[in-house]
């Protein structure tokens, strides 16, 4: 299934695609984690509440940015995950930014890490609607696509959101 429309900043496109075989060679991760069938998010200090994710640093595989960026901004160590979809951001002024998303199970909480810009973690019984995320100036801007609405929907239907 793929979908398109407009990106959370002016002038962005979005291209989203849950079709497997699809998947290219991506710069960047988000990444939907759960914990006893709760969704994980952090809260970065200056955008606001948002799931775990970033850039792939060189000679990483984009699962191991996965295993990495979950772990470094949230202290979860995660014991399954796997590819949902991925989703391609384009504008005029900028190279298309491409971000492989990974649905993940955690099996142990730890500690926040140091010298992070994570300010908290919090599991959520009830994941934030994709209308609260956009309303909401707590929620991060790189949640307010639709992205967030339709991956939300095929996490919560993946085992490892049980």
């Amino acid at each position: 299934m793929k979908h398109t429309f407009a990106g959370s900043y002016a002038g962005q496109r979005v291209r989203l695609s849950f079709d497997l075989e699809d998947l290219v060679e991506a710069g960047y991760v988000l990444v939907f984690a759960f914990f006893e069938g709760k969704l994980l998010m952090t809260r970065h200090s200056k955008r606001g509440w948002e799931l775990p994710g970033g850039t792939r640093e060189p000679g990483e595989w984009t699962l191991q940015t996965a295993i990495r960026e979950v772990y470094e901004e949230t202290g979860a160590e995660l014991t399954a995950i796997e590819p949902i979809g991925q989703y391609v951001i384009e504008a005029d002024s900028m190279e298309p930014m491409v971000k492989t998303i990974y649905v993940a199970k955690v099996g142990q909480m730890h500690p926040l890490p140091d010298g992070y810009e994570t300010e908290a973690v919090r599991l959520f019984a009830e994941p934030p609607a994709a209308d609260e995320v956009k309303a909401d100036a707590a929620y991060s801007l790189i949640l307010k696509d639709d992205v967030y609405a339709h991956a939300l929907l095929r996490a919560r239907e993946h085992r490892y959101a049980r």
